[in-house]
């Protein structure tokens, strides 16, 4: 009978001995059959054991998580404050970001109008030297070919 355990992508590195980013990229090119699947901590790998050829009874058993401590009306009050200072600092951290966006976007236009200018004059200055070398350009038509002989040979 296959044995149904899943393992995340730490407990498989572990298991072989290997990083978790090479399980990881194992995973992905198709050369380990694992599942990926969404978390509440994000999307994460479901590695069965058949696939890393391993039975479960190699695997060390995972650490038990650390209890959970009971906290008090007074922690949880702090607890609260200190959520709401990081909220106040990441909204300012946000802030300035945006006031150093537009700044910079200032800096970018204000550098790029002189270069607009001197790419049009370019353009102009451009068309003016084709129409020039369009005019010393003989005219298509009967004569044209007399052109080439009635040239003098140095």
């Amino acid at each position: 009978m296959a044995d149904d355990t899943r393992l995340t992508v730490s407990q498989a590195a572990a298991a072989l001995g290997v990083s978790e980013r090479t399980i990881r990229r194992r995973c992905t090119s198709g050369k380990i059959s694992a599942k990926l699947v969404s978390t509440e901590s994000g999307a994460t790998w479901l590695i069965p054991l058949d696939a890393l050829g391993i039975r479960s009874s190699e695997i060390e058993p995972a650490e038990p998580a650390a209890p959970v401590a009971a906290t008090t009306p007074a922690e949880l009050a702090r607890l609260e404050t200190d959520v709401q200072q990081i909220k106040a600092y990441l909204a300012g951290q946000i802030n300035s970001r945006e006031a150093m966006r537009e700044d910079i976007g200032a800096a970018l236009r204000a550098a790029l109008a002189p270069l607009q200018e001197s790419i049009e004059q370019l353009t102009e200055e451009n068309i003016k030297l084709q129409s020039e070398l369009a005019a010393q350009r003989p005219q298509p038509g009967r004569r044209s070919w007399l052109n080439l002989f009635s040239r003098k040979r140095l």
